[in-house]
């Protein structure tokens, strides 16, 4: 849509919390769920749970206070890792409406995690106050990242661990739109990986880990047409998942950003980066 902002595109689909406990509670035969009962629809990066346990896996948890997740949109990743790892998390997005159904989720679950409608560029901690510190698929719509990644490294402590897994610009030429991050172009901030893990060193942070993930992206994606596919063949359909709450144009972004993966229009990394003690 013509001059739609970034909270505009997320907000387009309305409140999903109500949405997400509904569909929750047929899976769970009523149940109070756990945050890890809703990963399949409040995880809306590629590869969802699976790729926030890899990302995870990358740290020590055991005796951390607590992390912070950057642009944790529906707070899902938040809410699972404070669930599984036992550390509280603190969330912040630009979308409101996101952050009103994360508190929502939070409350739901019962999980340990609190969430604020903020600017990342600007954080509203004090510096040195988070020992962890995780984004995932939102860079993406940040302008700014020179500024993005100079405010993690504020905010971490000495010795404290960034956890980044992210969408990049890839060697050929311009995605394709719309996309699940953007409707167009304007709203669509993507940079190389050399450029952001340069960015991100630039801030202070030494890097210790960086990988290209798009093999494992696209295996995902490739295993979850091959299902849609045999469903269909046997007359049902895919269970409901993030897709199902993403409203009509969703489809084109995610048959876009399979095409965008498969011609090395965009890639995905994960980093471990490290602030000095």
């Amino acid at each position: 849509m013509a001059g739609e902002s970034v909270t505009d595109h997320y907000a387009r689909v309305g409140r999903l919390a109500p949405r997400i406990l509904e569909l929750a509670a047929a899976a769970t035969g009523g149940a109070r769920p756990s945050a890890a009962d809703l990963a399949a629809f409040d995880q809306l990066h590629p590869r969802g749970r699976e790729a926030t346990d890899e990302v995870a896996d990358l740290v020590e948890w055991r005796g951390l206070a607590r992390f912070l997740d950057l642009g944790c949109g529906l707070g899902g990743p938040a809410r699972y890792l404070a669930e599984t790892r036992g550390v509280p998390a603190v969330g912040i997005d630009l979308t409101e409406s996101f952050c009103a159904d994360a508190r929502a989720l939070a409350e739901a679950t019962g999980t340990e995690a609190v969430f604020a409608c903020a600017d990342a560029t600007r954080l509203p901690f004090a510096d040195a106050s988070f020992p962890l510190v995780l984004t995932q698929a939102a860079s993406m719509n940040i302008p700014d990242k020179a500024a993005l990644y100079r405010e993690v490294a504020r905010v971490l402590a000495p010795g404290g661990r960034f956890l980044l897994h992210d969408v990049q610009l890839g060697p050929a030429e311009a995605p394709r739109f719309p996309v699940p991050w953007a409707s167009e172009p304007a709203n669509s901030h993507l940079l190389p990986p050399a450029a952001i893990r340069g960015l991100i060193e630039a801030a202070g942070l030494a890097c210790r880990r960086w990988d290209d993930r798009t093999a494992e992206v696209r295996a995902g994606i490739e295993a979850q047409r091959r299902r849609a596919a045999e469903l269909k063949a046997a007359g049902r359909e895919l269970p409901p998942g993030a897709h199902t709450l993403q409203g009509p144009e969703f489809r084109e972004m995610a048959a876009n950003l399979a095409r965008n993966l498969a011609e090395g229009r965009i890639v995905v990394t994960t980093g471990l980066f490290e602030r000095p003690a």
